[in-house]
């Protein structure tokens, strides 16, 4: 299997002969430099999985060389390092279209780990919406129905469902796949910031504006933007947004003049907005104006056939990135799995599987390494049922088989079936 291939960029020397050692151990192939120019030259003769660099550097600075990257790999992961973690300069490196940004001092294993997530991102692989319940295969249907059209999308979900990567998988499977995917949480960043941040602004339109600063919305254009938990953006920014939709311009702060952008506008909320409307706190005009195309996602617990896939998914990736060797979910792990109710939805269920992959010297993961409540009642019964008939078609009906693989003897599997009323 080939290596993955890293460049490292970074003024330091001896941060590149750290990390070039510290990677190589990992199983990647290497290439450091401290001159910028140099980097840009072997970009043009290698293609390179991707890339790692400073941001504060003499000559040419991690932002325009990040620009120079981007005319010959639009897509390519490029993580910046820096030791200067303000909002407003990771803000500056996502806006300049960096994949991630990891402040200095980090261990090998966080910057391992930064590099294994940006590879695994839908725009650099196949899609990653794992899943084969009726729900979303329809969802699916649907995001590719619409994602050659430049409709407004609204993603509805509680936390935790997947609403960013649906968002993700319309703009790969889009006529605007080659540009931007620019996103930002309203509730992540404070009221003060974010219409500065979404709109831009001009110099001196407040204390501290020193000069001209492009607005994430312009560096959207041509592409897509996805504006996460709307239901908790303030008037003022909703009435931006609607004039954004309407006439697809921006007015950054400090200006009176209107800027032209073309952006696909996704939004996802886990709120109910129409409630939010009658309340006074969402504008009626903008919920209509986004409620387009609405795609509602089911919480974990409405589709548990889709458990299973799940947690052998993260199973899988999470054993790769640490290094833990093969380890496989016990049948009743997987009964265990679907049937808790998963308040934190896909989240919750990847962080449950981190911590059993992590904490689980075995091959085997149990029900009792999960630390999940004990099954019971009908909702039991109603997983166990699926389970028996799924294994009993693997056996095609002999039972002393599917009794060994359920772990349990013959004769108290012939009493469930007969007790459940299974045919086989």
């Amino acid at each position: 299997m080939k290596k993955p291939s890293i460049l490292l960029l970074d003024d330091e020397e001896s941060l590149i002969k750290w990390l070039s050692y510290a990677l190589e151990k990992k199983g990647y192939s290497v290439f450091g430099t401290t001159e910028p120019e140099t980097a840009l030259t072997k970009i043009k003769e290698v293609k390179f999985d991707c890339i790692i660099s400073d941001i504060r550097m003499p000559h040419i600075d991690g932002f325009e060389f990040l620009r120079r990257v981007r005319r010959f790999y639009p897509r390519l992961p490029v993580i910046f390092i820096t030791a200067y973690g303000s909002m407003e300069s990771a803000i500056d490196a996502l806006r300049d279209r960096a994949s991630d940004y990891i402040l200095k001092p980090f261990s090998i294993d966080e910057l391992v780990a930064r590099i294994k997530a940006n590879l695994s991102k839908p725009e650099s692989r196949s899609s990653t919406i794992i899943g084969e319940s009726k729900q979303i295969k329809q969802i699916l249907s649907v995001v590719k129905r619409i994602a050659p059209t430049d409709t407004t999308v609204l993603i509805l979900g509680e936390s935790g469902t997947g609403k960013e990567l649906i968002a993700r998988e319309i703009h790969k499977c889009s006529n605007r796949a080659e540009r931007n995917f620019v996103t930002i949480s309203c509730a992540a960043v404070p009221e003060t910031l974010l219409e500065s941040e979404l709109f831009g602004y001009k110099k001196g339109a407040f204390t501290g504006a020193t000069q001209d600063k492009e607005g994430l919305f312009k560096a959207a254009d041509k592409g897509t933007f996805f504006l996460d938990e709307i239901g908790d953006a303030p008037q003022s920014i909703q009435m931006k947004l609607l004039r954004l939709l309407e006439e697809q311009v921006i007015v950054p702060l400090g200006s009176t003049k209107p800027i032209k952008v073309d952006v696909r506008f996704i939004a996802a909320t886990n709120k109910d907005l129409s409630y939010e409307v009658k309340k006074g706190r969402f504008r009626e005009d903008l919920y209509y104006r986004i409620n387009v195309i609405p795609i509602v996602l089911p919480p974990l617990r409405k589709r548990p056939e889709d458990i299973p896939l799940l947690a052998e998914f993260f199973l899988k990736n999470i054993c790769a990135r640490e290094e833990l060797g093969e380890k496989k979910f016990s049948r009743s792990a997987l009964l265990k799995l679907q049937n808790y109710h998963w308040p934190g939805n896909i989240r919750e269920l990847k962080h449950i599987v981190e911590r059993a992959a992590i904490l689980t010297d075995s091959y085997y993961i149990k029900s009792e390494h999960l630390g999940l409540p004990v099954l019971k009642g009908r909702k039991l019964t109603e997983v166990e049922i699926q389970e028996i008939k799924s294994v009993l078609r693997e056996c095609a009906g002999n039972i002393s088989k599917a009794a060994k693989i359920l772990g349990i003897d013959r004769k108290t599997l012939y009493n469930k079936i007969k007790r459940l009323h299974i045919e086989i």
